[in-house]
Parts: C-alpha cells; structure tokens; sequence
C-alpha cells in the first residue's frame, strides 16, 4: 500500500499543475461545495414563486468531472482531439463535481422542478452521457438535452430554443428559467436579468477554455 501510494503521489506530482489542482486540491473540491450550497439557498426563494422551477446546466466540469481524461492525455502525451473525447464519453466513467449531487437531489425534491442540460457534448454520445449520470444517481425521466448537433449549434441558439419553445423544444413549450450553472461565459446568456451569485453559478476550470 505504501509503495502505491508513492507512486501515485510521483505520477500526480508530474501533472500540470492546473489538472492536479483539480485532481487533488482541497481548495477546488471546497470551491465546488460552497458554490452548490450558496446557490441551493440563493434560489429556493425563486423556486416557490414559480409552479415549475427549472435551472439550466452546462455538464462538462459542472456537473460531470472529466479530469481523469486529462490525466490520460497527459499519460499519453497527447492534446484534446474529438475522437478521444468521444471515446472517453462513451466509457461513462465521469464522476461527480463536488456538491452537485447533494444539490440536483435536493433540487428534484421541489414540486415541478427540472432541469436541462445544455452542453456542447455531441448529440450522438447522449446516450453513453444518460447511462454515465444514470450510474451517478443523478439522472430523472423529466430531464431534458439539448446537446449539440454540429459546429453552428450553439449554446445560444439552444437557449433561445428553450425560452421560446421552438426547435427541440416545440413539445415542451417554453420557459422560463430561474438559474444557470456553467464554468465558461459561453453557459450563460447576456441578461442584465440575471447576476452572479443570485441566478448565475461558475465553476472553476482552470484545465481548458477560452481566455
């Protein structure tokens, strides 16, 4: 056990120092939980105005922790490319962010509440992403995808979808959303009616995205 535990301390200590910040800091795992917490209580005031609350969620990194693909593209000496992506997907071996599922649980214990998932995961890998939350215990018959279809599907036109209940959504009709979760800018819409720590909740991701 000794010697396992070495080598898993020599193997870590090789990473990049922002994956093994969130492989293995306690600052990233405390910053996730408090986030989830503060936005439970942030909401659940707006949760009983409305008779269906409904919350929108980036996946990737907010929900589902990808890190251990990093590690392996590390151990490979590789760089993000879709068909490893892909192929990590359908393993459905992502685990949970901290705190997230103490807050979707609680959150599906609300009347009406549900959620969608807004992610740039390809369509294609929605069902390998289900049976993964599936296994996670976090997944519910009511939740709805919009995952992405090709390169001009983008977050926004997929929100706009949502709120006028168009496109994906012309069966659900639309909607009307009281908070968003994400770790990009690109999660959440530009609405002076939302603000951070109220409706809007960041994760931090310091792994990869746009800066």
């Amino acid at each position: 056990m000794v010697y396992l535990l070495l080598f898993i301390s020599i193997v870590n200590a090789k990473l990049p120092s922002d994956v093994r910040w969130v492989v293995e800091s306690d600052e990233y795992k405390y910053n996730c939980i408090q986030t989830y917490q503060m936005a439970f209580h942030a909401i659940i005031d707006e949760c009983n105005k409305v008779d269906n609350p409904t919350i929108i969620m980036d996946l990737d990194e907010t929900v589902l922790d990808n890190s251990q693909y990093q590690v392996s593209l590390f151990e490979l000496k590789e760089t993000y490319n879709p068909e490893s992506w892909s192929a990590w997907v359908n393993k459905k071996e992502a685990k949970l962010i901290p705190g997230v599922e103490e807050f979707i649980l609680n959150f599906k214990k609300i009347k009406g509440s549900k959620i969608i998932y807004i992610s740039n995961r390809m369509d294609k890998n929605l069902i390998p992403t289900k049976e993964n939350m599936k296994n996670l215990g976090i997944l519910f018959e009511d939740d709805l995808f919009l995952l992405r279809l090709d390169k001009e599907d983008t977050k926004v036109i997929r929100r706009n979808e949502v709120f006028n209940g168009t496109g994906r959504m012309l069966d659900h009709g639309g909607h009307k959303i009281i908070a968003y979760f994400g770790d990009a800018m690109g999660d959440f819409p530009n609405d002076p009616y939302y603000n951070w720590t109220v409706n809007k909740f960041i994760f931090p991701n310091p792994m990869y995205g746009k800066w």
